[in-house]
């Protein structure tokens, strides 16, 4: 059974375009192989956190929402690591290794984190 503060609720899901916009024009980039994390602080008290996986990276539906569930995944395991208040935009630049795992997408997103200073 899974704790409140492990739960991918709705509220943490950055899903609005404006919020993504807003994102990308005014957060900052952390680069990590294939992946690029957009960070922008928030004022809400909550972490929250959108993909941006295009059909051109990954050309695989399957694919592609395996790295999204994957990196979902990390993120709702993470969030005692990271520090509140953040927007947070997880773009894929190019399909990863062929066996990507969970462990590799956690170091990853573990990894950008820390570029970005908002790991606690």
């Amino acid at each position: 059974m899974t704790g409140p503060d492990e739960k991918f609720a709705k509220k943490e899901r950055l899903v609005k375009t404006a919020d993504f916009a807003r994102v990308y024009r005014s957060g900052g980039s952390f680069y990590g192989g294939p992946f690029v994390l957009r960070v922008l602080p928030n004022k809400l008290g909550i972490n929250r956190i959108g993909f941006s996986i295009s059909a051109r990276s990954i050309k695989s539906a399957v694919k592609r929402n395996r790295v999204r569930r994957l990196f979902r995944e990390v993120f709702r395991k993470s969030k005692a690591a990271i520090k509140k208040s953040f927007d947070m935009v997880l773009i894929v630049k190019r399909e990863p290794a062929a066996a990507f795992s969970y462990k590799e997408a956690q170091d990853i997103f573990l990894q950008l984190t820390k570029k970005a200073g908002i790991a606690a």
